[in-house]
C-alpha cells in the first residue's frame, strides 16, 4: 500500500513539471470584455502601460524568472519571433524577481540582447495577481488588442513558439 501512495505520487509530482498548458479565452471565467490592465516599470527606467497601446497593438506578456531556465529559453525564443510581430503584437517580460534581483534582470535582458521591455514589479503584487499560485513561471499570457486575455500558457517546452507563432497570426489576421 505505502508503495502505490509513493508512485502514485510520484506520478503526480512528474505530470505538473514542467509540463505546458495552453487555455483559452473561454477558459477565462470572470474576465470581462477589454478588462485587462497593467502598468508596471521597465527595468531600464520609464513604464509600459498596456492603456499606451490598448487599440493599436496586440500583447504578448511572458512572466520569467532568473532563476527559471525554461524561462530565459522562452525569452530568446520570443525575442526571434518579435521582428515578424512587432508591427502589430508588443512584447513584454515580466520579471517575477524580487527588488534585490534587478540587476540581475537586467544583466540577463542585456546579454540576451531581448528587443521588448522587460518589466519588474518590486512589490509582487501585480504579478501575483495575475499568475495562478502567484509566481508559478514560465506563464504566458496573450491578450488582444481590446484588453481580452485570449490565450494562457503555463510551462515552457522547447518548440511551443511554433504554436504561438500560429496563435498569432491567427490573432493578426483577424
Amino acid at each position: 500500500m505505502k508503495n502505490i501512495a509513493l508512485f502514485l505520487t510520484a506520478l503526480l509530482l512528474f505530470a505538473s513539471c514542467g509540463s505546458a498548458e495552453t487555455k483559452t479565452a473561454s477558459d477565462n471565467q470572470g474576465q470581462k470584455q477589454g478588462g485587462f490592465s497593467i502598468t508596471l516599470e521597465k527595468v531600464d527606467g520609464g513604464t509600459f502601460s498596456f492603456e499606451e497601446i490598448r487599440g493599436k497593438k496586440h500583447l504578448v506578456a511572458a512572466f520569467w524568472a532568473t532563476w527559471c531556465e525554461p524561462c530565459k529559453q522562452e525569452l530568446k525564443k520570443l525575442a526571434e519571433m518579435y521582428g515578424d510581430f512587432s508591427d502589430s503584437v508588443e512584447f513584454v517580460g515580466i520579471s517575477t524577481d524580487t527588488e534585490e534581483m534587478i540587476d540581475k534582470v537586467n544583466e540577463f535582458a542585456a546579454e540576451a540582447a531581448l528587443p521588448f521591455p522587460i518589466l519588474v514589479d518590486p512589490s509582487g503584487n501585480t504579478v501575483s495577481s495575475m499568475i495562478p499560485g502567484g509566481d508559478s513561471v514560465p506563464y504566458m499570457m496573450v491578450v488582444d488588442k481590446n484588453g481580452m486575455v485570449v490565450s494562457r500558457h503555463s510551462g515552457y517546452t522547447p518548440g511551443d513558439e511554433e504554436a504561438l507563432k500560429r496563435e498569432l497570426e491567427s490573432l493578426v489576421s483577424r
